[in-house]
This record gives C-alpha cells, structure tokens and sequence, in this order.
C-alpha cells in the first residue's frame, strides 16, 4: 500500500468522496461540466495555500462525488514556498525534472490520495490532488466507452 506524512482525508472541510449536495453554506459555481465530471469554484474562496497567493482552484465531482481539487500557482517564487510546504508536511515525495521543457513535477502517492506539484516555466504552477478510489472507477469507465465506441 502507497502511503505518505499526513495524508490528507478532506480538502478545505470537504471530504473526498462526499457528495456535492450535503455540503451546505457553500455556493458552487459551474466552471465547466464534462459528461460525469462537473467541475466549480467557490465563491469566497480564499485563494492561498500556506499563506501563498494562487490564482485559481476548481473544485471537481465524478457523478457528484468530491474527487479532484486544481490549483493555479502563477509565480516560481509562490511555486517554490508551496513546495517547501508540501515537503514539510507530506515528506520529499518524488521529483522529476526535466530541463529541456523547463519543468519541475514532485508527486506524492497516498493510500486514497494522489498528489502532483507540477512547475513549467511555459505555463506555470499547478497542484493536482486526486481521489484514488473514483479516479480509477473514472478512468475504468472511460476505457471502457472507448473500447464500446470503437466497436461500433
């Protein structure tokens, strides 16, 4: 079993796998709804991380089911301070770089959690934290319709 320091159960108070209709005193705004995956953010969201500016974060539910949070980081310098939080708080995880395409990935693998700081200069910051137990029924099912697609 993938473990990691401090595996977080819940984001911003929101449990993964919780559905999106018990969550009330929160108002979700559509950002984009993709077949089974409808996508938000919230309103009065504070948008930092560890006392770090970030620019963006989409809240994702799979058949309205908590599972995937996106953040935006702009900036190396707010890049880099997250990282140190991340590291702190999660342990060293796995780095890769890659100095052609100017990109820096750390990736942490959970029991239920999966966690990816990613950094390119092109496109800046990102941070993907995903829930493993629907993303694999996510990815399954998808397959799955490409192969009944593509039989057709």
């Amino acid at each position: 079993m993938d473990a990691f320091l401090n595996e977080p159960m819940a984001f911003r108070g929101i449990l993964w796998g919780q559905r999106r209709d018990s969550l009330t005193g929160r108002t979700f705004l559509p950002v984009r709804e993709d077949g089974d995956i409808t996508s938000f953010r919230l309103e009065g969201d504070l948008l930092e991380i560890d006392d770090t500016k970030v620019s963006d974060i989409v809240y994702s539910f799979y058949r309205n089911r908590f599972y995937r949070v996106s953040v935006i980081v702009d900036s190396r310098e707010d890049f880099k301070k997250i990282r140190r939080h991340f590291f702190d708080t999660h342990g060293e995880g796995v780095s890769v770089s890659n100095e052609e395409e100017e990109t820096e990935s750390c990736y942490w693998a959970g029991a239920e959690l999966d966690i990816c700081l990613r950094y390119s200069e092109k496109s800046g910051g990102r941070i993907e934290y995903s829930f493993r137990p629907i993303h694999k029924r996510e990815e399954k099912e998808a397959k799955l319709k490409a192969i009944h697609d593509w039989e057709k």
